[in-house]
């Protein structure tokens, strides 16, 4: 059936017979080929989409050794909790939150998950935490919770000027 919509599409005809192997195209009396309806032939198979890095060479607001030296670190620090292949990933986001209250850089051991599965669920992290993607190695996840430090100190600031104030 859908042969015979791709052929009435393509040639701005209907059909009026189909019987086995044999079709009958009725085109009408004014027909015009040169009017006829184009469709282009995909011939080629249409390019991959580009999608941004998950990764960047180096984290916003840091210099290329500060980043390097915060993958380093991550990699030598216990892992937070370890992922398995057909898991149930339900505390995850809460036990980061829980780890960047006390560590700056954590990391996840997704041994057996795959590659492809890891790279999603660093993509969940970082925005459901939110946090930022520092490395993806041999089925690790390393993850820096940002620049938080100023932050605080303007908070802090900020109450301070309200007390002195009152």
């Amino acid at each position: 059936m859908e042969i015979l919509v791709s052929v009435q599409d393509k040639s701005g005809g209907k059909i009026v017979y189909q019987h086995i192997n044999v079709l009958i195209l009725y085109r009408g009396r004014n027909y015009d080929p040169k009017n006829r309806p184009v469709i282009p032939v995909m011939l080629w198979k249409p390019y991959t989409p580009i999608y941004p890095k998950l990764v960047k060479n180096v984290a916003d607001g840091l210099t290329f050794e500060e980043t390097k030296e915060l993958r380093n670190r991550g990699l030598n620090s216990p892992p937070v909790m370890k992922l398995t292949r057909n898991g149930v990933y339900v505390n995850v986001v809460d036990r980061v939150r829980e780890a960047f209250k006390t560590e700056e850089v954590v990391r996840l051991d997704c041994t057996h998950v795959g590659t492809s599965d890891c790279k999603r669920i660093g993509v969940k992290l970082r925005d459901l935490v939110p946090c930022i993607p520092l490395l993806f190695k041999d089925e690790q996840i390393v993850l820096w919770r940002g620049k938080r430090d100023q932050e605080a100190d303007s908070k802090c600031r900020d109450r301070s000027e309200k007390f002195a104030d009152a």
